[in-house]
């Protein structure tokens, strides 16, 4: 039988995996990725510009407080017929002239409580738009993560398949050579060709993997993404002391989540609201200040000008509106209710999340560890495989197995470490405390400058 060349056994065993980079000094980081992602992920700024829109609301309301000024004029030319009864008879006039009227008009509001509520909930509007810009970013981040996470993990999956591609090529390359020296059989290179067509199945998954997620970094970033920062699987112990118990991070959630601010200003929005609609049955009370001029402005003032100035308070005392005002505090109310049960939502799914991600993130931590003990006695294994290849009591396809056994455990470990540092991503995100501050103490588990 022959033997598997040692040397190319060799150069497959060293595989780039985690803990392992080609690079130690990587062009694009969590925090590149992230900083690129803000001035162009169209998700993102799609929120930047509502927000930015949004913000006007207060300055609407705002300017309901002060004075609304007017002019309106008219220039024309009229004719009438005029009959006038005299002692004797009638004395019938047709008469033509021009018209003139010219006024200025400003109103100021002294009192009128629905301006107040609206000016008020729209102050609640615009916070809560404002939570959800920060939770939008930190929802950018979430998916920067994930994808850079998803890459590393599909590049390395891609680096393992292509060698054990190679390596069953040349498995297949030596049944096809046994079996024409008559050492070997039709079904040993059967089962070889079957091999190496699943590995090469599984390496064109890998490969689009690897490009899929490559794209998706990115459509979030407007540039090409070559080389990653890589995972240094030595500083992940260090994660543990911030996630021993899941009650602070709850408590953070209820302080921090943004989408549970935003829900809590919603309520305040639609108290508002209701505090709007009720104006319904307030009196108003505006101070009116009129200048005017007018010439020949009606039949009854042909021939006569008028200037004159008026300064009033103007009082207006709603009576009575068919039922439309209670019926829209009624509205309002329930509304008020929806918004009371969307907060509970929004801080029952947060509580949720936290706990199924940190749930997992301990599991992870055991993984790691049952999986780096797995890659000790798989590199053990590998290790006395080869030994007894070598003094002729192994064949290559064991020492093939006992290899593809310790790549299946180092993937297995190197998705385990991805998993986790998403976990942690994700239970700050859910905790309202993922912003650029934490990315850049994220770098420390990553080979950076």
């Amino acid at each position: 039988m022959t033997n598997l060349n040692m040397k190319t056994l060799g150069a497959i065993l060293l595989v780039p995996l985690l803990g392992a980079p080609t690079s130690l000094y990587a062009a694009e980081t969590l925090l590149s990725l992230y900083q690129a992602a803000l001035q162009y992920d169209a998700q993102y700024k799609t929120t930047v510009a509502n927000t930015q829109a949004d913000r006007e609301e207060v300055n609407k309301a705002v300017a309901l407080f002060y004075p609304k000024a007017q002019i309106t004029g008219s220039i024309g030319r009229g004719e009438t017929d005029r009959t006038t009864q005299t002692l004797s008879s009638a004395v019938d006039a047709h008469l033509r002239y021009d018209t003139k009227n010219l006024a200025f008009t400003i109103k100021q509001p002294l009192f009128n409580k629905e301006i107040l509520a609206n000016y008020k909930g729209a102050q609640a509007f615009v916070k809560s738009k404002e939570a959800l810009l920060q939770a939008e970013n930190s929802s950018l981040i979430t998916r920067i993560a994930s994808a850079y996470f998803e890459l590393l993990y599909a590049q390395e999956k891609s680096t393992v398949v292509q060698n054990k591609t190679d390596a069953l090529q040349q498995q297949l390359n030596q049944a096809t050579q046994r079996y024409k020296h008559d050492e070997g059989t039709l079904t040993e290179i059967s089962e070889a060709q079957a091999s190496l067509d699943i590995a090469q199945a599984e390496l064109i998954e890998a490969e689009n993997a690897t490009d899929s997620f490559r794209i998706t970094l990115s459509n979030m970033t407007g540039h090409a993404v070559e080389s990653l920062a890589k995972l240094n699987p030595e500083k992940i112990t260090s994660i543990k002391a911030d996630f021993e118990h899941v009650e602070p991070w709850l408590q953070k959630a209820i302080d921090n989540n943004p989408e549970i601010m935003a829900a809590k200003l919603t309520v305040e929005e639609a108290q508002q609201n209701v505090e709007k609609k009720q104006a319904g049955h307030y009196p108003t009370l505006d101070l009116v200040g009129l200048r005017s001029y007018s010439e020949n402005d009606s039949n009854n003032t042909l021939g006569s000008r008028f200037d004159s100035t008026t300064i009033a308070l103007q009082f207006s005392m709603p009576l009575y509106a068919g039922g439309g005002v209670q019926a829209s505090v009624r509205q309002s109310l329930d509304k008020v209710e929806a918004a009371k049960e969307d907060l509970n939502l929004k801080t029952r799914d947060a509580s949720t999340n936290i706990q199924k991600y940190f749930q997992r993130l301990q599991s992870e931590m055991r993984s790691i560890q049952a999986y780096s003990q797995a890659v000790k006695s798989s590199e053990l294994a590998l290790d006395g495989t080869s030994k007894s290849f070598k003094a002729g009591f192994r064949t290559n396809i064991d020492v093939l197995n006992a290899q593809q056994k310790l790549y299946e455990n180092k993937l297995n470990l190197s998705k385990s470490y991805y998993v986790l540092i998403n976990d942690v991503v994700n239970i700050q995100h859910f905790a309202g405390v993922l912003n650029e501050t934490q990315l850049q103490n994220l770098n420390q588990f990553f080979f950076v400058n």
